[in-house]
């Protein structure tokens, strides 16, 4: 089905209003299709060159059953966390996906799956589904079988490589540095399972000298097969402020180059136009041309401070100097400042999105106590370039089922062109497409999107949540879409009714 224009229609949900809110929102953390980005095209791209009309198709279902009979582990439950590389010169593609996997012996278990594509056709044909890596079961890695324990946050790039950090388990009582949690890559080598290897783990050098412990954060990757992770570290290089008893550091490094890195940010540092000092780093983006994002907490100086905050850094992961704040909380600048500094005052607690120019997008929320529920209730989605941030939709405190009161946190792709979602008030859920100029909705809560013929629930199903913005991935440069959306399996039957309810994976093809 096509979505040139914003329907009439919407799944009735009025005592659904705010109920899914926190749901979306965890989309982001971890996460208006009105006018946006009114101070111009992004860099000159026009209405015209923006994807208008998808074509949407719902490929897969969870736990719709084995659909490929090759492996004794299946695809069960579906998350928000979805990962595309786009398809090569052989139309071939894959979405990474995390989920669970429905085991012929034993209970569900946390795992990621590689679910390969054929783009040629149409619709596109899913060829494979299978798991990458199981939580409590072994995995081969670098020659041996490590005892899979935790799987942490993962990145992709668009040569199919995915990188994530795991957490072993010990069988013993006395843990190895074998054992010990890391980060690790899996390459797509063109048979059935690819190979892992550990990239970074406990007690690695780090390029500044110090070295890695055992915890360690988010991770992105770039198309060079540079990757930015989270990680804590030995020691803090000139702590400026007492309390540290270790560091947590922003590291830049390549595993297609051996040696070189450097540590962009830690613990410590003070933020770019302020005094505080950064206490920890949080979600993380990379792009081409080495632009990054990352979410941090700081603390101003001074025995009287009580709170820390939040901010927003962008800048090059190879330069020393040119890091800059994108928003703020006002327990670290005042609004006042941050008016000045052309910056976006309010908390960040979603993940932001960079592209090779270091233009961000990026959700906030406004440092108000809200009396009524006791949080920063309004959100505003921002766009910061040319060395300024604006405010593009802030969300609205009412009782119209029009009015957006929720956002997700959005995607950039290397154009510039920002995607988004958006909660109103009648708890629907709608998917936009921004030039910098003018919006496009694309899908909303009530459209219908078919499933693939031969499969369980292939007939049209209406769209009830789009879960878009756990990943910055989710967009290639041709403008195709995956995601994460909920259907009504009976448009007549009651939404509140989880048996009523499926999760599927979608492919947004633009016309």
């Amino acid at each position: 089905m096509h979505f040139a224009h914003l329907h009439s229609y919407a799944v009735n949900t009025t005592n659904n209003k705010p109920n899914r809110r926190d749901f979306l929102k965890t989309v982001g953390a971890a996460l208006g299709g009105v006018s946006l980005l009114g101070h111009g095209p992004l860099r000159g791209r026009a209405l015209g060159s923006m994807p208008n009309a998808y074509t949407f198709y719902r490929i897969l279902t969870a736990n719709e059953g084995l659909p490929f009979g090759t492996f004794p582990n299946w695809l069960g439950t579906i998350t928000g966390s979805v990962m595309m590389v786009p398809p090569s010169s052989s139309d071939i593609g894959y979405l990474y996906v995390h989920g669970t996997v429905n085991r012929t012996f034993g209970p569900p278990a946390h795992a990621v799956f590689a679910v390969t594509i054929h783009f040629g056709m149409n619709p596109p044909v899913v060829l494979l589904v299978r798991p990458l890596a199981i939580e409590g079961t072994t995995l081969f890695a670098d020659g041996r079988n490590i005892p899979l324990g935790h799987i942490g946050t993962g990145a992709c790039n668009s040569l199919g490589e995915y990188v994530t950090t795991f957490a072993l388990n010990e069988s013993s009582n006395a843990i190895s540095v074998e054992n010990s949690p890391g980060v690790y890559l899996y390459r797509p080598d063109g048979n059935v399972q690819g190979t892992w290897s550990r990239l970074i783990g406990f007690a690695d050098q780090v390029p500044d000298g110090s070295f890695y412990g055992g915890d360690f954060g988010d991770v992105a990757l770039d198309d060079n097969e540079n990757l930015l992770l989270v990680a804590a570290t030995t020691h803090s290089r000139g702590d400026r402020i007492s309390g540290f008893s270790g560091s947590q550091a922003l590291i830049a490094t390549s595993f297609s180059r051996q040696g070189g890195g450097r540590v962009v940010l830690q613990t410590g540092d003070l933020l770019p136009s302020s005094s505080a000092a950064i206490e920890s780093v949080g979600i993380v983006d990379l792009a081409a041309d080495h632009a990054f994002a990352a979410q941090v907490s700081a603390r101003l100086p001074g025995p009287n401070v009580t709170r820390s905050g939040t901010a927003l850094v962008v800048g090059n992961t190879q330069a020393a100097s040119g890091q800059r704040i994108v928003a703020a909380s006002s327990e670290l600048i005042s609004r006042a400042d941050a008016s000045r500094l052309k910056i976006t005052s309010g908390h960040t607690f979603f993940g932001p999105r960079v592209d090779p120019q270091q233009d961000v997008a990026y959700v906030t929320h406004v440092s108000d106590f809200q009396q009524s529920n006791g949080s920063n209730n309004a959100e505003i989605l921002g766009y910061y370039s040319r060395g300024s941030s604006h405010q593009l939709q802030q969300t609205q405190i009412g009782t119209s089922k029009n009015q957006v009161i929720g956002l997700g946190a959005p995607c950039i792709d290397s154009t510039g062109l920002v995607y988004g979602t958006e909660l109103l008030g009648d708890g629907s859920t709608r998917l936009f497409i921004s030039d910098g100029q003018n919006s496009q909705v694309v899908l909303q809560s009530g459209d219908t999107i078919k499933g693939l013929p031969n499969r369980p629930f292939s007939e049209p199903l209406p769209v009830t949540e789009i879960l878009l913005g756990q990943h910055s991935a989710q967009v290639d440069a041709f403008g195709r879409i995956a995601f994460t959306a909920e259907f009504l399996k009976n448009a007549n039957s009651d939404p509140q009714n989880s048996s009523n309810v499926i999760t599927g994976l979608v492919i947004g093809i633009p016309e």
